[in-house]
């Protein structure tokens, strides 16, 4: 036992000596073996990835195929609910479910192939000692990834099996719907509420303009991109295209009325409800399901919280348009002056991040139905400003340094509830703190310099220039 400790740490040791921590991997292989055998390194290392992503997902398969569940790829839609049960959609879809099994298993001995070739080719251009240490950078690599690929995998067996049990069950409108508010629901409205917010109803018609637009859109995008060949075959895809674009828009509208995926009364119910402006109907912040609240309540707390002056200031200029522009401006003399003139990004990023045509974020609020009192939680939603592009751009850059070395750090629950099966919690008491309006109380300041000290300090920078 003390030998193989020993050979350990010798391995150990020479590890770091040959391959430092303050040198990049990649570096060092290029320095030491040249440009071929990092890429082969490269190569060696995606194709591992996509060999074990495969079998993980022939696990998933065989697992859906076991408990009789049917992955949500292969629940492709029908023209009537009723299809749905019917002993011929359920056969075609386990005969779907064998043959995507069998794609896998045969994607999965080609990958296998693949990796025996290049790891042959790998080994001679490397000493024998760097490829113990390559081969358990790719074992840590899978081994990472194969965490989120189970913990995903997990949740969609728990969703389909949830799925499975709300077909054959009727849906107890009582535990969709949580009405908050004075208004007194039919068993009409209950009937069609229940089948929640993400229950939708095909448009009564599809505009001409509009609908044919997006296939203009796409050719304009397919023909940048050199999709199409020469002249001819342009003009043929053109005209193909177009009549894709026709015969559905005119199928479409005059076969609406035999779309309808429910009954006349609850769609009567639902677009009488949409036009009470006496309630407001939306998704609590945790779980599914629909929340009804009268709109005087659901207003009066969202300005209790926004007229908190230690968390949002009044802006002088209530002109929309104006502050919009204002912002707009600054974030583009910001990164032609500061950011792309001194050649910290490209000129494709720089077109990416500069915005044009942005407006102001918009705050709503979600219901906390599972607290006392119903106190909203505020969203504010910064799809389509002037600051959404360079933010994401920014997130990817700080992302290193939210993630720390301990392990201590969550990414959802199930990753939580993995973790926790392999402890003995037989004299432990789990709690739970909750924050109170946690991001408003996010000190910025502090925030900022914790974020600029790991990504400097600890050098958890990126490349910008990807």
């Amino acid at each position: 036992m003390e030998y193989y400790l020993c050979l350990a740490t010798l391995l150990k040791f020479i590890f770091l000596i040959r391959f430092p921590s303050c040198k990049s991997l990649a570096g060092v292989t290029k320095h030491r073996y040249g440009q071929d055998t990092l890429d082969t390194f490269r190569a060696l290392e995606r194709l591992s990835l996509k060999h074990d992503k495969c079998l993980a997902d022939l696990k998933f398969l065989y697992s859906c195929r076991d408990a009789d569940l049917v992955p949500i790829f292969l629940q492709f839609k029908l023209s009537s609910n009723r299809l749905r049960a019917s002993s011929e959609v359920l056969k075609a879809r386990r005969r779907l479910l064998t043959v995507e099994i069998n794609a896998k298993r045969r994607d999965a001995t080609r990958l296998s192939e693949e990796i025996s070739v290049i790891r042959s080719r790998f080994k001679v251009s490397v000493r024998r000692i760097d490829l113990v240490y390559y081969n358990r950078v790719i074992k840590r690599t899978c081994q990472v990834q194969a965490l989120k690929w189970v913990a995903t995998h997990k949740r969609k067996l728990l969703n389909l099996r949830a799925h499975a049990r709300s077909d054959n069950a009727r849906i107890d409108p009582d535990s969709v719907i949580t009405n908050l508010s004075s208004h007194v629901l039919s068993d009409v409205e209950k009937s069609a509420l229940s089948k929640g917010l993400k229950f939708t109803l095909p448009p009564p018609k599809l505009k001409r303009g509009n609908f044919l637009s997006s296939f203009e859109l796409l050719y304009g995008d397919l023909s940048r991109c050199q999709f199409v060949g020469n002249s001819e075959e342009k003009e043929y895809f053109r005209k193909k295209l177009a009549e894709i674009g026709f015969s559905s828009l005119y199928k479409f509208n005059h076969t609406r009325r035999d779309l309808l995926n429910m009954p006349k009364e609850e769609f009567l119910a639902l677009k009488s409800l949409s036009k009470n402006r006496e309630i407001v109907i939306m998704k609590p912040d945790k779980g599914s399901g629909v929340v009804i609240l009268d709109r005087s309540v659901y207003i009066a707390k969202m300005e209790e919280i926004i007229l908190d002056t230690s968390k949002f200031k009044l802006a002088k200029n209530q002109d929309v348009y104006k502050i919009s522009r204002t912002i707009e401006r600054r974030v583009r003399t910001y990164l032609r002056d500061e950011v792309r003139n001194p050649g910290h990004i490209s000129s494709d990023q720089y077109n990416e991040l500069y915005p044009n045509g942005s407006h102001i974020g918009v705050m709503y609020g979600l219901p906390k139905i599972h607290k006392s009192g119903n106190p909203m939680r505020p969203i504010c939603s910064a799809v389509g400003t002037a600051t959404y592009q360079l933010g994401k751009f920014v997130a990817d850059i700080i992302l290193p340094a939210s993630v720390n070395k301990h392990g201590t750090d969550l990414r959802d629950t199930f990753q939580f509830v993995s973790q926790m099966k392999g402890l003995d919690l037989t004299d432990c008491t789990l709690v739970s703190f909750d924050v109170q309006s946690l991001f408003t109380n996010v000190p910025l300041t502090a925030t900022i310099d914790v974020c600029m000290d790991r990504l400097y300090r600890l050098r958890l920078c990126v490349d910008t220039t990807a």
